[in-house]
């Protein structure tokens, strides 16, 4: 398996991790500090699958922020369906997992929640 650097900013760190063994083309993870968001995405063609390693997060689907939003604490999973606009907001500093959309899906960017994202990621 390969561990590889995706971003590293004042929100925190993204790494994929890859191998021809695994049953889908990456898996994410993501440390997050307290405050910051991640997402604002799309997903096309392939239901994406998350779990809360560490923390705790605001999982938030839908087009703007008074959609629906759900807390979601260590060891806790969810199903993002395909063509769900989501983001997540991390309560607490957070580490998250992610599996299941391929890495071209996860370049799509859905306009209103990730305008979210950049105003959160303001301060």
């Amino acid at each position: 398996m390969k561990l590889n650097l995706i971003q590293k900013d004042k929100r925190g760190t993204i790494y994929s991790i890859t191998d021809k063994d695994l049953p889908f083309e990456e898996i994410t993870l993501f440390f997050t500090k307290g405050g910051y968001a991640r997402g604002g995405c799309i997903h096309r063609k392939n239901d994406e699958n998350f779990c809360v390693i560490s923390g705790t997060i605001k999982y938030v689907r839908g087009e703007n922020s008074k959609d629906a939003h759900y807390y979601f604490s260590t060891g806790k999973a969810e199903i993002i369906p395909k063509n769900t606009p989501h983001y997540f907001l991390s309560v607490t500093d957070s580490v998250v997992m992610e599996w299941g959309a391929t890495i071209a899906e996860k370049q799509e960017k859905h306009s209103k929640t990730h305008k979210i994202v950049e105003e959160l990621n303001a301060h």
